[in-house]
């Protein structure tokens, strides 16, 4: 982690310092570093040929495991992002709006580099700044005493997406080593780097990192006919939860016919009340995830206003839960309730979501009318009366379990609105776990 401003031997939080000895390190034995047990793989036909030696390579454990914390800010797993699997290493700016972190934040993991090897990784990066003299995204190899080695990669990236760097380091070929991937920053408030690393691959050949790809948005245009079957995630309703997992969402219960209730809105409007034709796509198995993940989530290919009818693969076709606590609220022209809740590690990271009025079309041709008023009615018990047509902040601290399908939302100045557009929207249940 080297720059012209700073050491290259770095100083880890606490008593631990990157600049002591941890004990020897050769081929095949354990040691510890960083105050994380480790194992070096480099024996005798385990650090050789096509096989990958990095273990836990996608962060998949959901933990550091194998991974030690090597820089003076945490690193950490992230599901917000990720290249294959659910996981991936995120470091740097807590999101674009917090500045950026004042150090080095990174995981390392200790490797004998194998003869001819070549290091494969992929990288999901953002950044504002325009020269890596004070703010960077770096991967590079490093002694037992944090001390830079080589400077594999390092840049002020902007990847749009996930990227995949091939680097030859088989000039390095039998050294016990740390891998380190990581962001440094200056601490300037007004500016962010950050990074998500993901499928790392130390081997002979570069091997793979991954036999698929990031799913791809569906569908790649704004319309498509109501007879189409989408290929995002399978309808699974199954008749109880696992063990510890939040209810399925029920069934619909039938609806009303086609032209009960009144119009209340338009962009999107079916896809917002569940009573478009893929509604039946969704997968009522409920994932557990949070406001982070969701304000991460990339915006679909040809989503707009007019993608009413459509759904977009995974989000849109998948029943979620957050656990947030609630911002403030108030009633919208469509006679939505328009909720605002934050992150509970993250409290900058806001999004919307909203119950309809099961007395509007769309919401009570869906079914699922008798579940929206039901959450209307928890919201306005906890929270005091009905909202007004003014955004009001709830004036003491509620942490509640909501649950519904993710929407996007194209961005038009809606107060609280996620980075990316996406709301919970409908809402078909909620539980106050405090502050009521």
């Amino acid at each position: 982690m080297c720059g012209t401003a700073r050491p290259s031997t770095l100083t880890l939080p606490g008593s631990i310092r990157k600049s002591v000895m941890r004990g020897s390190i050769s081929a095949g034995i354990a040691v510890l570093f960083a105050g994380a047990l480790v194992v070096t793989l480099g024996s005798a036909g385990t650090a050789h040929g096509a096989r990958n030696v990095v273990v836990d390579p996608g962060f998949e454990s959901a933990g550091l495991g194998a991974w030690s914390q090597c820089g003076s800010v945490n690193a950490r797993i992230s599901t917000a992002q990720a290249h294959h699997g659910t996981h991936s290493m995120r470091a740097g700016s807590t999101n674009q709006n917090s500045g950026e972190i004042g150090g080095d934040a990174g995981l390392c993991q200790v490797e004998t580099v194998p003869a001819g090897g070549t290091l494969t990784f992929w990288v999901f990066a953002l950044s504002s700044e325009t020269s890596t003299q004070r703010s960077y995204q770096e991967a590079e190899l490093m002694d037992a005493g944090g001390n830079t080695v080589a400077m594999l990669w390092q840049a002020n990236a902007n990847t749009n997406g996930w990227a995949q760097k091939t680097i030859d380091v088989s000039a390095y070929a039998g050294r016990a080593l740390n891998l380190y991937f990581g962001v440094h920053g200056d601490g300037a408030a007004s500016k962010y780097t950050y990074a998500y690393f993901d499928d790392i691959v130390l081997s002979a050949s570069g091997a793979s990192t991954s036999p698929t790809a990031v799913p791809t948005a569906l569908p790649s245009g704004a319309t498509f006919g109501p007879t189409a079957a989408p290929t995002g995630i399978p309808f699974t309703p199954p008749p109880t939860a696992a063990p510890g997992a939040p209810t399925p969402i029920p069934a619909p219960a039938g609806g009303q016919g086609a032209t009960c209730g009144n119009h209340c809105g338009s962009e999107r409007w079916h896809v917002k009340t569940m009573s478009d034709p893929f509604a039946a796509q969704v997968n009522r198995n409920v994932q557990v995830t949070t406001v982070e993940t969701l304000w991460n989530a990339t915006v679909p290919a040809g989503m707009s206003a007019k993608s009413d009818n459509v759904r977009f693969a995974p989000w849109e076709l998948q029943a979620v839960q957050i656990r947030a606590t609630i911002v403030g609220w108030k009633i919208e022209a469509d006679n939505d309730f328009h909720i605002v809740v934050a992150d509970l590690n993250t409290p900058s990271e806001t999004m919307i979501v909203e119950p309809p009025s099961s007395a509007c079309s769309g919401a009570c041709t869906s079914g699922y009318g008798a579940l929206f008023q039901s959450a209307r009615d928890a919201f306005v018990q906890c929270l005091g009366g009905q909202p007004s047509n003014r955004f009001t902040p709830i004036g003491k601290t509620v942490v509640a379990d909501i649950t519904g399908v993710p929407y996007f939302d194209p961005i038009h100045g809606q107060t609280g609105v996620a980075r990316n557009g996406i709301e919970i929207h409908p809402v078909l249940s909620v539980s106050f776990v405090s502050g009521c």
